[in-house]
């Protein structure tokens, strides 16, 4: 087993942490394998992961399957691209193959990029290009909503509803602007793009970007009636609808694709993360037949792209992730697994008044509860950092007042007993804290 310390010393004299400060060298656990939902560190601990990673590990952690599929890709060919000659190789083409049969109806056209933050500029670029190309150069504003995420991007920071991610970088992008989550009025919800549009100018606006489900603002799952509502708005003043599903895709719903939930259609789809199943590297944007051939109108090449998009490992594991989602009834497992999580968010709130019952909420296998309104604003910091000291990752939102579970697809009733009772210990060990 390598040395604990060691590494811990290297990683604090040499790594620079995401989402931290840079000044902050605080130790955290260093992993060295997994299995299912368990992580093994460094020292031999185990700690449960009912984040899926960064909600991209969809079928767990040690799946020597896809591992053995990646080692073939790479021993066959090495490196493969998809631009300058026109290039492409046998994976990409047999994936693209494979994702015109799932993804929504028309949205057969595709882009092979990295990972989520540039899909969600590729998309961008998209929808900006096709105005220009229709001799629409003024139609570039894109609307997103605030308290949502598109990545760390210059344009996706610049999308992203945060201004957390505006901070210290200088201005942001200009022709962004941000309306309203729904709550519960769809109506009035979905009216909020309306006046914006009318704000900008509809011949200014060319998109607007969200997730079907935002995590961010909580996980709260939009009205039934919302969606429709926008695409109705975005096809009156011919704006684009893009549908960011980095995170919500491939399962994570219930659905395939979260915007199958509402039989929405969207212009432009951008996915990532569970594609591979955290495997390897890979985003990609679906664009609809119709827009490419708008895009078509003009002769000018779109320059963009990276070196590893649709890297031939990256497309072999999408492959191989593909039929295991067939193979297991992978989304079968993600509904009636996420029911039984709500179940026990439940028992949880029912025992921990700390927990606000009526908040529990959810869809497939993304789950979130809230603490009660009038509790000591420090109590979720402390409860948050309790749950690291049993070993057990959730995510948190609305500044630690929101728990959120991100959990893979394929988790079993015996992986969730064992995840809520960490929280339980943690909630018991938090219980004089919380003023209840």
């Amino acid at each position: 087993m390598p040395d604990a310390a060691d590494l811990a010393a290297a990683d604090a004299r040499h790594v620079i942490h995401g989402f931290s400060p840079f000044g902050d060298r605080t130790p955290g656990p260093i992993f060295q394998s997994g299995r299912g939902i368990t992580l093994t560190d460094v020292e031999g601990q185990d700690w449960l992961d009912a984040c899926a990673g960064q909600a991209n590990v969809a079928l767990g952690y040690g799946r020597t399957d896809i591992a053995d599929v990646i080692a073939d890709a790479l021993k066959e060919l090495t490196f493969g691209t998809h631009f300058y000659q026109r290039r492409s190789h046998v994976g990409a083409s047999r994936l693209a193959e494979r994702l015109a049969q799932i993804t929504p109806p028309g949205l057969d056209q595709f882009v092979y990029m990295l990972g989520g933050s540039d899909a969600v500029e590729t998309a961008i670029k998209i929808a900006r290009f096709s105005n220009a190309a229709a001799g629409r150069p003024e139609k570039m504003h894109i609307i997103g909503r605030w308290n949502s995420y598109h990545g760390v991007t210059y344009a996706g920071s610049s999308m992203t509803g945060d201004p957390a991610m505006w901070r210290n970088i200088g201005p942001r992008l200009e022709g962004f602007s941000h309306i309203d989550q729904p709550e519960t009025d769809s109506v009035g919800a979905a009216r909020l793009l309306e006046d914006e549009i009318l704000r900008v100018g509809a011949d200014r606006v060319a998109a607007f970007m969200a997730e079907p489900i935002s995590t961010p603002n909580g996980i709260v799952v939009p009205p039934a009636d919302y969606w429709a509502q926008i695409r109705e708005i975005c096809d009156r003043y011919d704006i684009l609808l893009i549908s960011d599903e980095v995170l919500t895709g491939f399962g994570r719903s219930g659905k395939m694709f979260a915007v199958e939930n509402w039989d929405l259609r969207p212009d432009i789809l951008t996915m990532s993360k569970a594609i591979t199943a955290g495997f390897f590297p890979l985003a990609v944007v679906a664009i609809s037949g119709e827009l490419r051939e708008k895009l078509s109108a003009s002769n000018d090449p779109f320059v963009h792209g990276v070196t590893a998009g649709g890297h031939p490992a990256a497309c072999a594991a999408a492959l191989a992730t593909l039929d295991i989602y067939e193979r297991e009834d992978v989304l079968a497992n993600s509904n009636v697994a996420g029911k039984y999580l709500s179940t026990k968010l439940d028992a949880l709130a029912d025992t921990y008044p700390v927990l606000d019952k009526s908040s529990v909420r959810g869809i497939g296998m993304m789950h979130a509860v809230d603490l009660i309104a009038d509790v000591d604003p420090a109590y979720g910091a402390a409860l948050h950092a309790e749950f690291l000291n049993q070993r057990v990752f959730v995510r948190t939102y609305r500044a630690n007042q929101t728990i959120g579970l991100l959990p893979s697809l394929t988790m079993t009733t015996e992986d969730i007993d064992a995840v809520t009772a960490r929280m339980a210990a943690a909630l018991e060990a938090t219980s004089s804290q919380a003023g209840n």
